[in-house]
């Protein structure tokens, strides 16, 4: 019989017990990507520093499966989400409805991702003057008014009439943002909705996914998002892709 030193299995009761703090704080912040995602990790290698994977062979084996299949599913799901990015419908030019998804405040500041969105709508709403537009977004932690608010006055100060602009303001998800902007809709009925959604580039491909399961008939002008923030974006969006397609 093998005898484990004391130090080695404090040791190991030790990072036992890190591990499930740290999975504990994942469950805590799960509304923050960056630190459930950190925290997720630190879990992960606590747990496998104490399992003896060469003495556990069925779970050397499931971790492998596990690997291969996110590797894999990883790979898949970002091909999609990068098919998005390079996405300009502009020349399509008989939409019901631009919409415009929101995507966070600082206070009553745009925030650059934000901007860059509604930047990239002012060529398309601007040549064709007659569509009406929908910015669609709710007011989050840290916000001090609603996205859709921010944004209309944004428009506005870009020369965009102010009658042109409904305002969707409940919205906290992607899939409330085109829900609840159907309802702002005026469509004949049984018909479905031409949109033209202007969103971000990472966004887009899951935005158009929603839309479609939604009744629209979608397409969409894709804003090129900040550069720093593309790798969380990217890694943010696979997850938020499964979730879409589950």
């Amino acid at each position: 019989m093998k005898i484990v030193p004391r130090n080695k299995r404090a040791t190991s009761y030790l990072e036992l017990v890190m591990g499930m703090v740290f999975l504990i704080l994942a469950f805590l912040f799960r509304d923050n990507f960056a630190l459930a995602l950190v925290c997720s990790v630190a879990f992960s290698v606590m747990l496998l520093r104490v399992i003896d994977l060469k003495k556990h062979v069925i779970i050397r084996r499931a971790l492998i499966a596990c690997s291969v299949l996110l590797l894999v599913s990883f790979v898949i799901v970002e091909s999609f989400v990068l098919s998005g990015f390079r996405t300009d419908d502009s020349a399509v030019p008989d939409v019901n409805y631009v919409v415009i998804l929101g995507s966070g405040l600082k206070g009553t500041q745009l925030s650059l991702t934000l901007k860059q969105r509604l930047d990239a709508s002012l060529p398309y709403v601007n040549q064709h003057p007659k569509i009406p537009i929908v910015v669609s977004g709710g007011q989050g932690p840290g916000e001090a008014i609603t996205e859709a608010v921010a944004m209309k006055k944004y428009l506005i100060s870009r020369g965009i009439a102010e009658d042109r602009i409904k305002l969707e303001n409940k919205s906290t998800s992607t899939k409330e943002n085109l829900i609840f902007s159907k309802t702002l809709m005026q469509t004949s009925r049984n018909s479905q909705p031409a949109i033209m959604i202007v969103t971000s580039d990472y966004h887009m491909f899951r935005a158009k996914y929603i839309a479609g399961t939604l009744g629209y008939e979608a397409y969409g002008v894709s804003a090129e998002s900040p550069l720093y923030l593309k790798p969380i974006n990217m890694i943010r969006e696979y997850l938020a892709v499964i979730k879409a397609l589950l």
